[in-house]
């Protein structure tokens, strides 16, 4: 038994007995790489590429797929050393990780000159392919090597002539899709960018994620009882770098003794976890340009920007068998992502406790259900909603209402009051009435 957190992992996993997970995405790559096609691997940050990358290159992994180590050697740079490399940096160390792989495997090469040229790289390939090795190249951070200026169409092109030449196959890991990681249009043209297949890396399944919630516990004596990892589960989704930071925080509070039983104090929990995940779902946030963040505040928008939000597992396609969700509607990964969204300053939208206004389309949701309000009910929501919390003067709901137009009514905000109440059911109590003053929008006591 041990007392050491076992969700420690915040970085790529580098001990092949702590990689968990994966298996359809692992059988899937070596498939295809096997055959010799070239694979594009793409997923958001911290959601396991360099892990998995790193598990690929082990032999037992290959080897149980049917790929000899003897005939097929594996690669691995980190693209992250080559953000302004010229073409020779780059030719000499994957003829360094190539000849070193080699000798590991007892293939034999003959003359190998280590100066970084293209030639001296095509020879090894040569002698390889001769003797029936091939050779697939993984690149970790590919996004880094993709928009050096350094690296020419001409570079490009000639990896992707060492594809015909000897059957090199590529892994590319990057964040987005080879086609928005370079501004170059000339590069992106380049035939090598043409010879992928995309597979995305996305969230762990249900059974994975909780899977590795008792994975991570074998041996430390420690269980999360049934309804914490509902709660964790429902907290971060099935992220496998956020379970690893809500795993961590909740196994500490067992470690010292404190319960996790009541609102209040997974309330404290969630506290700990949303503070440790703010710096990651704020790097999410901020490379994402104006109508994304648009687009993920309403859970509406383009195609474009819908298709690329699920692909960061920043959004996924809501359960149509839930009551109020139409086919073709989103929803959040987590509740700690709705949260954290709703912080957030999105010009166009309003956000205050469950509600969400979008400003452009006219259109109202509460936890993800559309209401149907009027011109006017509309208006009148949206000038109590982006005064949250505060007491709106009847005269203000007026103007914003109605405009300066005086009418001799005086129970007509009233009236609109009450249908708007009726409109937004079973919320309606979140619109407070403060006697000769006016209304406000504030959570029920």
């Amino acid at each position: 038994m041990t007392t050491d957190n076992p969700f420690f992992h915040r970085g790529a996993i580098r001990r092949a007995e702590e990689f968990y997970g994966r298996q359809n995405e692992i059988g899937q790559v070596l498939g295809l790489l096997r055959n010799g096609q070239s694979v594009s691997l793409i997923g958001p940050r911290r959601i396991g590429k360099s892990s998995l990358l790193l598990h690929l290159v082990r032999p037992q992994v290959r080897e149980a797929h049917q790929l000899n180590t003897s005939s097929i050697l594996f690669v691995l740079l980190d693209c992250q050393e080559f953000g302004g490399s010229l073409p020779e940096e780059v030719y000499e160390a994957l003829l360094a990780e190539i000849v070193e792989q080699a000798h590991e495997v007892g293939c034999v090469l003959d003359d190998v000159d280590r100066y970084g040229t293209y030639r001296s790289l095509d020879r090894v390939l040569n002698q390889l392919s001769q003797a029936g090795v091939n050779v697939v190249v993984l690149l970790d951070e590919f996004e880094l090597m993709a928009g050096n200026p350094r690296l020419t169409p001409y570079f490009f092109a000639r990896l992707r002539g060492l594809t015909t030449k000897y059957g090199l196959a590529y892994l590319t890991a990057s964040q987005r899709p080879l086609f928005d990681i370079t501004a170059d249009e000339e590069i992106l043209s380049s035939p090598f960018f043409n010879i992928f297949v995309t597979l995305p890396l996305g969230l762990y399944s249900e059974d994975e994620a909780r899977g590795l919630l008792a994975v991570r516990l074998e041996g430390t004596g420690v269980t999360f009882p049934e309804p914490l990892c509902e709660h964790l589960l429902y907290l971060v989704g099935y992220h496998p770098f956020f379970l690893h930071v809500a795993g961590y925080h909740a196994f500490q509070a067992l470690l010292q003794g404190r319960s996790l039983e009541t609102k209040a104090e997974l309330g404290q929990l969630d506290a700990a976890v949303e503070v440790e995940a703010d710096s990651h779902l704020s790097y999410l946030w901020q490379n994402l340009n104006g109508e994304e963040q648009y687009t993920l505040a309403t859970l509406e928008g383009p195609v474009d920007s819908l298709r690329l939000l699920e692909q960061q597992c920043l959004i996924q396609a809501a359960n149509g068998e839930r009551a109020g969700n139409p086919a073709g509607s989103f929803t959040y990964t987590s509740e700690m992502l709705r949260r954290f969204v709703r912080r957030q300053s999105v010009p166009g939208v309003i956000q205050a406790g469950p509600f969400v206004i979008d400003e452009q389309r006219h259109s109202v949701r509460a936890d993800g259900q559309e209401l149907n309000l009027t011109t006017s009910q509309f208006d009148l929501f949206a000038r109590l909603t982006r005064d949250a919390g505060q007491v709106v003067h009847s005269d203000d709901l007026e103007t914003a209402v109605w405009g300066e137009i005086l009418v001799d009514d005086p129970d007509r905000l009233k009236t609109l009051i009450k249908r708007l109440r009726r409109a937004i059911e079973p919320y309606d109590d979140w619109i407070v009435s403060e006697r000769g003053v006016g209304y406000s929008l504030r959570t029920p006591d």
